[in-house]
């Protein structure tokens, strides 16, 4: 009787464990767009609002030629997001870094120009129960202001 009960114990606990303690994603997808053009190779990234001192796991996505990309969960590789809340964090993300080139340096040959709102947290979304298609971000650089010597 006592193997059962471990056994059945630790059917639980990896149950759990793999379940991501319960937590349910939904697909996550949308487009990132600058001045109508599609922006690509967009580092896509949305970070979870506290709850009860917990926080969902950071999602993140890139965009493709087109500009469309979705989330998966950044730590555990699962495909979608964690409905909520969150703050969406927009980068550039070179396909072809130069291997000389120290990380964090000034180089940069970003094509776009990235709001700084984009780059601040500023910019929220909730993501729905049912999850969603429409995750989309059009940036007009007439609108938008910019970090001096940014792009």
């Amino acid at each position: 009787m006592k193997n059962i009960n471990f056994f059945l114990y630790l059917f639980c606990v990896l149950v759990f464990c793999f379940a991501g303690c319960g937590s349910k994603t939904v697909s996550v997808s949308g487009k990132v767009t600058f001045d109508g053009e599609p922006g690509q190779n967009i580092a896509v990234l949305f970070q979870g609002e506290m709850v009860d001192g917990k926080s969902p796991e950071t999602a993140f996505g890139t965009t493709n030629k087109h500009g469309e990309y979705s989330l998966s969960l950044m730590h555990s590789k699962k495909r979608g997001a964690i409905p909520g809340n969150y703050a969406v964090f927009i980068s550039w993300k070179d396909p072809n870094p130069d291997p000389n080139i120290e990380e964090g340096s000034t180089k940069n040959n970003c094509p776009y120009k990235i709001p700084t709102r984009a780059k601040s947290g500023e910019m929220m979304f909730t993501i729905p129960p049912e999850g969603t298609k429409n995750a989309d971000f059009e940036f007009r650089s007439v609108e938008e202001s910019f970090e001096p010597g940014g792009v």
